[in-house]
């Protein structure tokens, strides 16, 4: 997960990728892709992904309590139609997303699941997207700032099983070569529980999805405020499969490919405002075959 391009993004209502799809006349089900799937999912037509549906824009669920709606949900029915295939999204807590895959309880998962070395030696990534985060305190703290030493000594939070938590990890390291002290950090199982601390005044910042920026301010409860530094690092994010799926992956990025190549892509992004997160060589396992540059603390 995890996005230095901290904006506010004024999410759109949600539109259902049907009207996006209608856009494009390649959208239809590839017979050559759909061919590309493991034989069990072409033939039950039907492939099973986990998410945590509770972190708006990647996925939440809509005022119904049951569509699920964001850019990852437009971004796997598109590629499921190119596919020739459905998608069933079932939701649970994030840290039991990896492990649910390697397990073989799902066969995919997809939750703005940002790519790593340590992630690649249990899953296999198709990279979708670029991903950062950010650091949200109440616009009444004054000692927050974008200098990471500001956070010196204070109380934070991330959601459980993130890789936020690595962020704050090397805040803590670049404190202790100042001389200063580290930080103290909760973890909490969902976002929610998260911005709760943050809110309640438990912690003094917290570290979160730069992309859920305006969703945050929108229903926060006081004013908040959003920063960055030059610590928090440009990840790539994608879904995953168990390593042994390299037929489900390849079809998966087949389909990925075919949505760029046909527009629609293009037009998720940008009906979610997150066009500076759109990853133009989508691929697999890019943390390592592509590596981006990681702030050194």
């Amino acid at each position: 997960m995890i996005s230095k391009l901290a904006r506010l993004l004024l999410l759109p209502a949600a539109v259902s990728v049907s009207a996006i799809a209608a856009q494009h006349a390649a959208f239809a089900q590839d017979s050559k892709l759909n061919a590309m799937l493991p034989d069990d999912i072409r033939k039950a037509g039907v492939l099973t992904i986990a998410t945590d549906a509770h972190y708006p824009p990647c996925e939440s669920f809509a005022d119904d309590n049951k569509t699920m709606v964001g850019y990852e949900p437009d971004m796997w029915n598109a590629i499921g139609t190119k596919l020739g295939i459905k998608i069933h999204a079932v939701s649970t807590d994030f840290d039991g997303l990896i492990p649910g895959v390697q397990s073989g309880r799902y066969p995919m998962a997809m939750e703005c699941i940002s790519d790593s070395a340590a992630r690649e030696k249990q899953v296999t990534f198709i990279d979708n997207s670029y991903g950062t985060s950010a650091i949200y305190a109440l616009a009444s703290n004054t000692t927050v700032s974008n200098d990471a030493l500001s956070l010196c000594g204070l109380k934070s939070a991330a959601q459980t099983g993130t890789d936020f938590n690595d962020v704050l990890s090397a805040i803590t390291v670049r404190c202790k070569k100042n001389g200063k002290a580290g930080l103290t950090v909760y973890n909490y199982p969902s976002a929610d529980a998260v911005l709760l601390a943050l809110y309640s005044g438990r912690v003094d910042f917290v570290m979160s999805d730069a992309a859920a920026a305006a969703d945050i301010q929108k229903h926060a409860p006081k004013p908040i405020k959003i920063y960055s530094n030059d610590l928090i690092p440009k990840l790539y994010t994608g879904m995953v499969v168990r390593p042994d799926q390299k037929q489900l992956a390849d079809a998966t990025l087949a389909g990925l490919k075919a949505i760029q190549a046909d527009g629609t892509y293009d037009k998720i992004m940008e009906k979610w405002d997150l066009k500076l997160l759109e990853l133009p060589d989508t691929g697999i396992n890019l943390a390592t075959s592509k590596p981006l540059p990681t702030p050194a603390p």
